[in-house]
């Protein structure tokens, strides 16, 4: 699923825990959103390269370590305003999140109830074609 979050709001949160660069911040966007949440690479570099032109973000290049010790990366951090940035969001999204806590579960009641009835409504209409064929048969 793409992320419901536009990406450079995605971005700053994951720079949020830490520095990182292009496809380590992919990863770990999947592995903190349990893989519910996944970006590409084709729209995270402009991401990054706007937030950067907006001073939320600046890059530096340096080497990995470990395992995928090579060429050369190009590392990405929040800023001072990007700190106050990512944190605002984070306040706004968890405000978001816990006045619609109660409603969601009812929404969901609803959107269940909803598919049953839809669910229920197919069936009748398969039977209902079967039955007006010549011979009643499927």
């Amino acid at each position: 699923m793409e992320s419901l979050l536009n990406t450079k709001a995605t971005l700053l949160q994951a720079l949020f825990a830490g520095p990182g660069y292009g496809l380590e911040l992919i990863e770990r966007v999947a592995k903190e959103t349990g893989g519910r949440v996944r970006l590409r690479q084709g729209s995270i570099y402009p991401a990054l390269h706007e937030l950067e032109a907006r001073r939320l973000v600046r890059s530096w290049t340096g080497r990995t370590k470990g395992r995928r010790a090579g060429r050369p990366r190009l590392y990405y951090e929040l800023t001072v305003a990007g700190v106050t940035t990512a944190a605002a969001l984070r306040e706004t999204l968890a405000a978001f999140v816990a006045a619609g806590g109660a409603a969601s579960s009812a929404g969901a009641r609803a959107m269940e109830s909803r598919l049953r009835r839809s669910l229920d409504l197919s069936a009748l209409g398969r039977a209902l074609k079967r039955v007006s064929r010549p011979g009643g048969r499927p």
